[in-house]
């Protein structure tokens, strides 16, 4: 008996805990966003795939060490069946030790996709946290539609039922009585409606958090008021903008290769410095020379561990040495690269500011839509109010006889055509606060 009370208490503080988990804010929504959101995890994977790119390219900074096993069977003769058999093999290592000149091609190549991959992620996380955002808001805001449409249902309602007594005691028409019934199933589509929609938020708001599509949740906490000067949004997207950082980095690359076209200039230098043992089993070599654009020192050594043919006598060390310098005196090719570069150079200039003002333009209108959304919003609801006090009277005029049917059904129509664009001035303006809070890269 006490396992099983202990079994059904444990059940029943396990589906609490269920439950808890359920109710969702919006600090919780955008931090699971950020972690478990699926579209950022494949971008943080494309980073991480750039990354291991880097690693491989930069490997050429690491020690490199082989072993080399070789095996000969020369014939002295094809009369002779027998064979000289010879075993070899070779320990070698090598590692380049610096660079200098311009940058590793490769390596500019990959620090520019590592910078696309990057800023695209980051990008993404403005949108999708935007999106998390405005959904959270939409169903807080749907929450709040709900209850008004019920409430006005139950109005109606209560209404039809003052006029289906007043038929039963005809005191009132048929018609009468079908129009109290049309308004109570006006609104209860409009909640059908709102019902559905705001169940495809959540579905959607599950899905950019990361959790289980169909989980039943509840949103705690009201909706962020708005409360930012025009003035301090422009400056936030000033600074978080993707697009300008992006450019400013470009551009910051750009002066790099200008400064290094006068490398072109510089004398091509080739070193070879060998040492080895008189019989040829430790060698050891310093070379520098140019691959692409740019020099590197490289360290290499060998080893014999066993040689095919092993030597008669070992003479004493020898050692050699290679110099050759190549001085560029004119090519019109770099005198061209140089302007190339510098022409690039000013372009991203120019496009860094008007990047700048395009910004600054966009996050200025987008705030100005977001006052003129938050205006509509405002006197769309006195508009509703007033509507509703008229339709009111308007059913008490027609009570009395003093209004048409006519006129009623005008009331009625007007009431709820501007009901529903209340509450579509309101999604609105959700949204248009999620667009500009995007540009600005800003969330709670």
């Amino acid at each position: 008996m006490h396992r099983i009370s202990y079994g059904v208490w444990a059940f029943f503080l396990a589906l609490t805990e269920v439950r808890a988990e359920t109710t969702l804010d919006l600090p919780y929504c955008l931090d699971e966003a950020m972690g478990r959101n699926r579209a950022l995890l494949q971008a943080r994977e494309a980073i991480h795939q750039i990354e291991g790119h880097r690693i491989v390219v930069r490997s050429r900074f690491m020690p490199h060490l082989d072993l080399t096993a070789s095996y000969d069977a020369p014939r002295p003769s094809l009369a002779d069946s027998t064979t000289d058999d010879q075993f070899g093999s070779t320990l070698r290592f090598s590692q380049r030790l610096f660079e200098f000149g311009p940058h590793f091609a490769q390596e500019v190549q990959v620090r520019e996709a590592l910078r696309q991959a990057v800023y695209a992620y980051e990008a993404l996380v403005y949108q999708e946290l935007a999106q998390v955002w405005a959904l959270f808001h939409l169903i807080v805001l749907q929450d709040r539609q709900l209850a008004l449409r019920r409430a006005s249902r139950d109005d109606f309602q209560a209404a039809l039922v003052r006029e289906q007594a007043r038929f039963d005691r005809q005191l009132a028409t048929e018609s009468d009585r079908l129009n109290a019934q049309l308004n109570v199933l006006d609104e209860e589509l409009a909640i059908n409606n709102l019902e559905r929609a705001q169940f495809n938020n959540k579905m959607d708001l599950l899905r950019r958090i990361g959790q289980p599509i169909g989980t039943d949740i509840h949103l705690a906490g009201a909706a962020v008021e708005w409360a930012i000067e025009q003035d301090r949004a422009v400056e936030l997207a000033l600074a978080n903008s993707v697009a300008l950082t992006l450019t400013r980095a470009q551009f910051k690359e750009q002066k790099r290769v200008v400064r290094e076209v006068a490398w072109e200039y510089a004398p091509d230098l080739t070193l070879n410095v060998g040492v080895q043992d008189g019989a040829g089993q430790r060698k050891a070599q310093l070379a520098l020379d140019k691959q692409g654009p740019t020099w590197g020192l490289d360290l290499s050594s060998e080893l014999a561990l066993r040689d095919r043919t092993p030597p008669a006598v070992a003479d004493e060390t020898r050692w050699s040495a290679h110099v050759e310098a190549r001085l560029p005196i004119f090519a019109g090719a770099r005198f061209g690269r140089k302007v190339q570069e510098k022409a690039r150079l000013r372009q991203l200039e120019i496009a860094l500011r008007a990047l700048r003002a395009e910004t600054e333009l966009n996050v200025r209108q987008a705030y100005q839509q977001v006052l003129e959304a938050e205006g509509r919003q405002r006197i769309q609801a006195e508009r509703v109010k007033i509507a509703r006090r008229r339709l009111e009277i308007s059913q008490i005029l027609k009570e009395q006889g003093d209004v048409n049917e006519h006129l009623l059904e005008t009331f009625r129509n007007q009431f709820f055509a501007i009901q529903d664009q209340l509450f579509k001035n309101q999604e609105t303006f959700i949204r248009r606060r999620a667009a500009l809070r995007r540009q600005m890269g800003h969330f709670e």
